[in-house]
Parts: C-alpha cells; structure tokens; sequence
C-alpha cells in the first residue's frame, strides 16, 4: 500500500479501515502525519504534547489509532490487530 492509495479524508468507516490497513502494513509515518493532524482535537494534542515533554512521546501509528477509535469509525480491538500486524512485520513473522 502507498500514499496514493490511501484516502483524502476520513469521515467513514470504510476510510478509516483503509488507514488501518496503511497502519498493518508499514505505510511511513511520514505519509500518515496528515491524517493525524485532521483528526487531533485540541485536547488530544495537549495530552500529545505533555507525553512528547515527558518522553513518553506515541507513534504516529498509535495516535491515528487512538483517535480513529475514539472517533468510534473503527473499534480497539481493529487497532490493536493492526498494531499488532505492524509489529509482527517488523519482526518478519506474517501476521
């Protein structure tokens, strides 16, 4: 999967599968910061900054996770599979 495959917004559930499906298999960071801007509200982005001056900064891959959750287009339990499916890439095992 690349950038172009991935949708301009995310407003339904089909686009926000699509995000995990980016998220499970290896899509840059890079290329889903600007999803996690258009959905980072206020208060998340204060929480996010608090835990980045702490140094217990999240992935890009875990916001846009969290907030797509909490924006209830996409359960937890499909976030933590694609998680899951990230980490399971980067060790080289299929997930």
């Amino acid at each position: 999967m690349s950038f172009r495959d991935l949708p301009t917004l995310v407003t339904r559930r089909e686009e926000a599968v699509t995000l995990l499906e980016a998220i499970a298999t290896g899509v840059d960071e890079a290329e889903l910061a600007p999803f996690l801007m258009a959905l980072m509200t206020y208060e998340a982005e204060q929480a996010a900054a608090i835990m980045r001056g702490s140094g217990n900064e999240m992935s890009v891959r875990v916001q846009l996770g969290a907030l797509l959750a909490e924006a209830g287009l996409v359960t937890q339990d499909e976030v933590f599979a694609a998680l899951e499916a990230r980490h399971a890439l980067g060790r080289g095992e299929a997930a």
